[in-house]
């Protein structure tokens, strides 16, 4: 068949069904936008930590880095770059700080750099001055960042507050967008070299040499550098951050592909609801070009023409509008991830995005328009028309049953025996959820072909007869109902559950002490940063002050996990989280760890290790140290794992008599905001410390939890109405297209009002059909997804069955799509009798 025949054919029939397509074009496009604006916001979170990484190395593909605060000591530069096939080589000081100016304030990093870093290439100091300007050391920052703070105009000064200490710094110049592209929208704050050491107390000490091999040198560099390093620092490629973040993001990354997957669902579902209404003429199509004696790769090729026009307007529709959504809804919130990572705020669209929202929309097409690929195939011509309705019939029914109990099984298994695998195990209990839903739907037509005789009405009768007639019909639009529920019940049943064991872990930190006294800014919620305690003898001679004790903590690098390593005074009563602890005693695991010598690991950790309670285990840390295991833990609400021990053992593993943060406990009597307002008092506006009390770090624990979770429950909202409209629209237009069969029955002495409750009853079916089943499965799939955030991620959850919130959705799904269907209903009820004597 020429071309331009079959370009003519399909628009002859386009105009037959143009309504039906324009179905079809919305619910791909629902899908492509939800899979497009999810992949957005979880790819630029990475992206953005690529790209502020490779600003700043350039061509350095090397780096030595210190394992502490406490940093590389510079003079070890000079030995770097005599080091034989080192073509450069460059310091860099890198802290959090908090800036602060006219308008605000901002948690940023700060780099400080010297010219060498220039000839590393690195597109954010490519236009950034590193000597200090007049005598005077400067700052650069990003447009935006100086004008959310208030320091536009050259000169204008901003206060940091970094490491307990405070320091001013005057704006040099501002970095444009053509400047340094996609870091425009990074936190972050260049300058000089000796300033940065100045600022931050590190007088001779740099975080990191930056290191470039010559061509074909880098595994002879690697080796001296290691050399030099002496067991004492790191040596590890400059991509180095990114692999730590990648696994730290894990948890979030997961469950934006269990969205994708649910996500793709739905738009598939619409799309082939709104199929469904054309499959008619489409199969009169197939049969009239079989009987024409064209080959069944032509008919494959006149419909591949419709999924390519479907897939593409889809496609662009649905690009346009997850755009939006990923604008202005699925923010990529890098949440607590900043406490320990450079995150950048920018939006990252990369080709990945892309070819995954359109991939999803074409594949969608190709799938519904030729699910009659059977009768395509079939040797008899008149296949298409002559074959009649089996889903959930006969052997394909049983067979279709035997698979979903299988798919079931599977299912079971990954819940039971691999956790890991927890994304296939939803993906398989979904496939059981629609490969079985033939049957809930079948056993509620039977209950209502039971019941029917003792109700006086015809209206049951009717209803049970129009929807067994379309039994693939309706099948596919009380999927689309299950499908939803399902996932908004899975999802929001174990983000209620982690959200609770998030909620238990900040009340165990912060049990330690009655108020917190650590450096200031938002960075430091995990309270990491070290500071010299030189006010601890200030604080304990207040009047309400009953003991001040120092606690410390850091962030240290153990493979590919940046860890938490949480070290309490060794006086503390409750020295270890006790709703955290998953193995081990809890009374003689802190006996053991207030000895000294001893750590509790979190579990993944361990596992990861191939630790168990009793062995040994080497950390490397800045004076490489050797523990036993007391005990496993969750991982206390941070990813990547923790690591509990006693101060005086942290600072001996990290040569440093550094605090950080005070444990104040006040006198009995003594409320801590009263006690926290006295200690404000005595260490005056310029101190670089902030106070508050424990209550109030903890709700700052649980809000940036609920922040970073906030996803999940844009994800479960957006499937709800999602879902609810495709329901609502296929059950709609099929109504609408039932006129001709709705007049028949007004021949036949059916009122108004009678056809409109049998509209009604029929779509009350399929949506309790639908949605009870999903409610059903989702509460299985919330046990997956708590098993594997629990086993694989190590968080902590608190188990339980989200009964409240599968009846929550069951009941918002079933109502709003009825009450929508209810007045396509009405006005199709009120089609004319002469409507049936039509041809």
């Amino acid at each position: 068949m020429k071309l331009s025949n079959v370009l003519h054919l399909y628009r002859v029939r386009l105009r037959a069904r143009a309504l039906q397509e324009c179905f079809a074009v919305v619910g791909i496009a629902a899908g492509v936008a939800l899979l497009f604006a999810s992949q957005v916001a979880s790819s630029s979170l990475s992206s953005s930590v690529a790209q502020l990484s490779h600003g700043i190395v350039g061509d350095a593909k090397l780096q030595i880095l210190a394992r502490d605060a406490g940093g590389v000591p510079e003079r070890m530069l000079g030995q770097v770059r005599h080091i034989p096939g080192v073509r450069a080589a460059a310091p860099l000081l890198e802290t959090s700080a908090n800036a602060i100016g006219p308008k605000g304030s901002e948690s940023v990093d700060l780099v400080g750099a010297d010219a060498s870093l220039s000839d590393l290439n690195g597109s954010l100091v490519r236009n950034t001055k590193l000597t200090p300007f007049a005598g005077i050391g400067a700052m650069v920052l990003p447009a935006p960042l100086a004008r959310r703070i208030g320091v536009e105009k050259f000169g204008r000064e901003a206060t940091f507050q970094l490491n307990g200490r405070v320091a001013q710094a005057a704006l040099y110049s501002q970095l444009t967008e053509k400047q340094i592209g996609p870091l425009i929208s990074s936190p972050i704050a260049v300058v000089p070299l000796p300033f940065a050491q100045e600022m931050t107390g590190w007088a001779g000490r740099v975080s990191r040499i930056l290191v470039q091999p010559a061509a074909g040198s880098e595994a002879g560099v690697r080796k001296a550098l290691l050399g030099l390093a002496a067991g004492r620092l790191n040596v590890t490629g400059t991509d180095h951050d990114e692999a730590l973040f990648a696994k730290a993001a894990a948890a979030s990354n997961q469950s934006t592909a269990l969205f994708a997957v649910i996500s793709a669902l739905v738009g598939f579902l619409f799309a082939f609801n709104a199929m469904l209404l054309s499959v008619p003429q489409r199969r009169r199509l197939i049969a009239d070009l079989r009987r024409d004696g064209y080959a069944p790769r032509t008919v494959i090729g006149v419909l591949l023409l419709d999924a390519v026009v479907l897939g593409v307007l889809a496609c662009v529709l649905g690009l346009a509008i997850g755009e939006e959504l990923s604008i202005h809804l699925f923010h990529s919130n890098p949440g607590y991830l900043s406490s320990a990572f450079a995150v950048g705020s920018q939006r990252v669209v990369g080709f990945k995005s892309i070819a995954v929202g359109c991939g999803g929309g074409m594949l969608a097409a190709i799938v519904a328009v030729l699910s009659p690929l059977r009768d395509i195939l079939s040797r008899d011509p008149l296949a298409a028309i002559s074959s009649t309705e089996r889903v959930g019939r006969g052997a394909v029914g049983a067979r279709l049953t035997i698979v979903g109990v299988v798919s079931l099984a599977a299912a079971t298994v990954v819940l039971l025996l691999a956790p890991k695998l927890a994304i296939l195990g939803v993906v398989f209990l979904m496939a059981a959820l629609l490969l079985l839903l033939a049957v809930p739907l079948a056993a509620l037509l039977g209950l209502v072909r039971r019941l029917a005789p003792r109700i006086t009405s015809a209206v049951p009768h009717v209803a049970v007869m129009e929807l067994d007639a379309a039994r693939a019909r309706a099948v596919a639009i009380a999927a689309t109902g299950a499908i939803a529920v399902f996932g908004s019940v899975a999802i929001q049943g174990a983000h209620g559950n982690l959200l609770s064991g998030l909620e238990n872990a900040a009340s165990d930190m912060n049990a330690l002490t009655d108020v917190w006294v650590s450096p200031a800014g938002s960075y430091n919620l995990l309270k990491t940063t070290p500071f010299a305690p030189t006010q601890q003898g200030k604080l304990e001679a207040l009047p309400g002050v009953r003991a001040v004790r120092v606690y410390r903590g850091g962030l240290l690098d153990v493979g590919e996990r940046r860890v938490w390593v949480v070290a309490p005074p060794t006086q503390s009563a409750g020295l270890l989280p006790p709703t955290q602890l998953l193995e081990g005693s809890l009374r003689q695991a802190t006996e053991r760890v207030r000895a000294g010598g001893w750590v509790v690991l979190s579990q993944a950790l361990a596992s990861e290790l191939h630790l168990h309670i009793g062995d040994r285990v080497a950390l490397p840390t800045p004076n490489p140290s050797a523990f036993r295991v007391a005990a496993l833990s969750t991982n206390i609400g941070w990813a990547p794992g923790a690591i509990v021990m006693n101060a005086d053992d942290y600072a001996r593993a990290w040569g440093s008599a550094d605090a950080s943060a005070y444990n104040v406990l006040m006198e009995p009597g003594v409320s801590p905001a009263d006690g926290a307002r006295e200690i404000r008092q005595a260490l005056g506006s310029s101190s670089g410390l902030a106070v508050e009390t424990a209550a109030q770090h903890a709700d700052r624990q649980r809000a940036l939890s609920r922040q970073g979770l906030e996803r999940l429950t844009q994800i479960a909202t957006l499937i709800l109405v999602a879902a609810v409209l495709a329901m609502a629209a296929a059950m709609g237009n099929m109504v609408w297209q039932r006129r001709p069969r709705l007049a028949k029955l007004k021949l036949e002495g059916f009122s108004r009002v009678e056809l409109w409750r049998t509209i009604m009853l029929e779509s009350l079916l399929l949506l309790g059909a639908g949605c009870l089943s999903g409610a059903a499965f989702g509460l299985y799939g919330q046990q997956l997804l708590d098993r594997a955030l629990a086993n694989v991620i190590n968080f902590p959850v608190v188990y339980s069955v989200a009964a409240m919130t599968a009846l929550g959705s069951l009941a918002l799904v079933t109502a709003t799509a009825v009450a929508i269907v209810a007045i396509p209903g009405y006005l199709a009820a009120g089609v004319s009798p002469a409507v049936a004597l039509q041809d």
